[in-house]
């Protein structure tokens, strides 16, 4: 039985300064999360797959998902999202299974 699926992990948050929210017109108060999904079997991530992300506003709650924010939201979330990197430790199981590989491969020639 395997065990697989997957996985967000929270890159970066970030509270913009210029944007207005909609909903109360508060400004300053639109804070961008970035996620990474990753794809993980037994628990062990392999690799990242993409980068989701919302924005929720501190004074009213309101939150937006990407498809749903207007135009200059989805500019500066796209500033946060270019700058967050993804950790490597989203690779480890990948790298896990390329040292496995090797490690046989060298064992089979000695």
């Amino acid at each position: 039985m395997i065990i697989y699926g997957s996985k967000l992990a929270h890159l970066k948050s970030e509270q913009s300064r210029r944007i207005t929210c909609e909903s109360c017109g508060s400004k300053g108060t639109v804070v961008f999360s970035v996620f990474s999904k990753h794809v993980h079997i037994f628990w062990i991530p392999l690799f990242p797959v993409g980068k989701k992300g919302f924005s929720e506003c501190q004074h009213c709650k309101k939150v937006l998902k990407t498809k749903e924010m207007p135009n200059d939201f989805k500019q500066e979330y796209k500033i946060i999202k270019s700058d967050s990197k993804v950790p490597i430790w989203q690779f480890s199981g990948l790298i896990l299974i390329i040292l496995i590989i090797l490690w046989g491969v060298f064992d089979g020639i000695a």
